[in-house]
């Protein structure tokens, strides 16, 4: 992968187009290495689970869906496994929304998890120093700007 990085060095649209492909290659490789370990949740599971503590209440498919970056039906697919698992629950709201909640079995799943879960983000980003980390941090945010552009239009 090295070789490929190194021909695209001279060239602003190749090095684009590479940093692109990279974005999905990084998190299927993430996610297959994160989904070894033997659990009971895939990690587009996990994020949801996530996602739902972090998001703004209230807690509908919607609502969290928009938060992901998911679509509804992607969403509600998600729910429903982790509902059939007993991580969530799904509650009919007002005007056809679906709320939701979080289950005491999620809450235990994040208590035994987030050891683990600091493990696996120390050895991800175990070659950054704290400079490295907060630039990449810095520009990964604009990369979540640039995606909003997208999803207004790019005519």
């Amino acid at each position: 992968m090295k070789d490929l990085y190194n021909s695209y060095a001279e060239n602003p649209l190749m090095k684009m187009q590479a940093l692109f492909a990279s974005l999905f290659i990084l998190q299927n490789r993430i996610q297959t290495a994160y989904e070894k370990e033997k659990d009971d949740i895939t990690m587009k599971q996990w994020l949801m689970l996530t996602m739902i503590s972090a998001c703004p209440k209230p807690h509908t498919l919607t609502n969290v869906g928009k938060y992901m970056g998911c679509s509804r039906q992607n969403t509600k697919q998600l729910a429903m496994a982790l509902s059939k698992k007993g991580y969530v629950r799904l509650i009919l709201g007002t005007q056809n929304t679906v709320n939701i909640e979080l289950t005491e079995k999620a809450v235990e799943y994040d208590i035994e998890s987030a050891k683990r879960n600091e493990t696996v983000l120390r050895f991800l980003f175990s070659d950054f120093n704290e400079e490295e980390l907060s630039s990449f941090y810095e520009l990964y945010k604009k990369l979540y700007t640039g995606v909003e552009k997208i999803e207004k239009g790019y005519k």
